[in-house]
């Protein structure tokens, strides 16, 4: 398929005519340059260095010919004038600039094919996002919540962590991962997960049994060394609590009555290697008051380390950086955690925090056996 921006012209605005100014001045220069010097010697051959300026508005093939188209008017009428003293300048003269001018060209080129081929591909990895990683869905009645994921790589759109939102006949459902490994492997691991949540949410009555649910269907693949750790939460109709599913993720801070501290839970292996271990899901519940704030992540941010290979204190840090909104609270975390990474995370994190209308403490309940 053909697209319209293949066969246009770029926009060429912004910077052009500045670089097109400076070109002129330089083979001004190089102009003045020459009438200086005696008859014998001559500066032309300089003149074949002004193309190169159309690197400073890379990618813009127009550009390339205006400034190369500058650089052999001037090299022309000083090549006529040294024809019979430098005949060899004459022609060395605008030749190179007329080289210089192409390989600019050539290099724009190029460069434009690059950037198209970029923004497509940030068009696929925009389009993926939108797909995996849903905002969280307005006009919830019984949770608001805000959602954030931080790349390693600059210009990442999505990975293996995972989250998503579910308003369902048994609650509002949601679910925090991390797919083990990296790459598109990671990606397809975590669209798949999302999917049979997504599925399984909206049918299955018990939070344990959807855990379960999805620790066989990744089982099922037949590859042990496939798992992803989960946090799954299901926020009761009135409101006022939470029955919470850990599978080998970290536990989520409760944010209640200005203090922070981990919820209580009885931990299972990552899905995918529950049943293969012979164990369980089990839940714990946690009982919720008005304002009362959960913080989900994923070890990008727990596991994040600075200079000295100490690992970042999130309840420490959430607890000084503390505040109402919750996207001042993701900022001021996503702040604190890359500048105490020295700016870079060694691995992309997901930051969900969800604001509760009613009540606050933990308290886990017996286990509970999926099924």
């Amino acid at each position: 398929m053909v697209r319209t921006h293949d066969l246009a012209w770029p926009a060429c605005g912004g910077s052009t005519p500045a670089v097109a100014v400076l070109a002129g001045v330089l083979a001004a220069a190089v102009g003045g340059a020459d009438l200086a010097l005696p008859d014998r010697y001559t500066a032309m051959t300089l003149l074949a260095s002004v193309p190169a300026l159309s690197a400073l508005r890379p990618g813009c093939p127009r550009c390339a010919l205006l400034v190369g188209g500058l650089a052999l008017c001037a090299a022309l009428p000083l090549a006529a004038a040294h024809a019979d003293d430098q005949p060899m300048a004459a022609v060395c003269g605008p030749a190179g600039a007329v080289l210089t001018t192409a390989m600019m060209w050539i290099a724009a080129r190029r460069q434009r094919r690059s950037d198209t081929v970029e923004a497509d591909l940030r068009e696929i990895a925009d389009a993926m996002q939108r797909a995996l990683l849903r905002p969280v869905p307005e006009g919830l009645v019984q949770v608001s919540g805000r959602v954030r994921y931080l790349a390693a790589a600059a210009q990442a759109r999505v990975g293996g962590d995972l989250y998503d939102v579910a308003d369902t006949p048994y609650g509002v459902r949601v679910i925090v991962g991390d797919v083990m490994g990296k790459g598109l492997a990671a990606v397809e691991q975590a669209s798949d997960v999302l999917g049979a949540f997504r599925e399984l949410a909206h049918h299955e009555k018990s939070l344990p049994v959807v855990a379960a649910r999805l620790d066989a269907f990744l089982a099922t693949r037949g590859r042990e060394e496939e798992f992803v750790t989960a946090f799954l939460a299901e926020i009761s109709e009135s409101g006022d609590s939470a029955e919470l599913v850990t599978c080998g993720h970290p536990p989520p801070l409760l944010l209640s009555g200005g203090r922070v501290s981990y919820a209580e839970l009885v931990p299972a292996p990552p899905l995918g290697l529950v049943g293969l271990g012979g164990g369980c899901c089990a839940s714990a519940t946690v009982e919720l008051a008005p304002g009362d704030r959960m913080l989900l992540y994923t070890d990008g941010v727990s596991d994040a380390r600075d200079a000295s290979g100490r690992f970042y204190p999130l309840a420490e840090r959430v607890e000084a950086l503390c505040c109402d909104d919750p996207d001042e609270l993701m900022a001021r975390v996503e702040a604190d955690v890359r500048a105490y990474t020295g700016g870079r995370l060694d691995d992309d994190a997901a930051l969900l925090v969800l604001r509760f209308g009613r009540a606050s403490a933990t308290v886990p309940d017996p286990r509970r056996p999926s099924g």
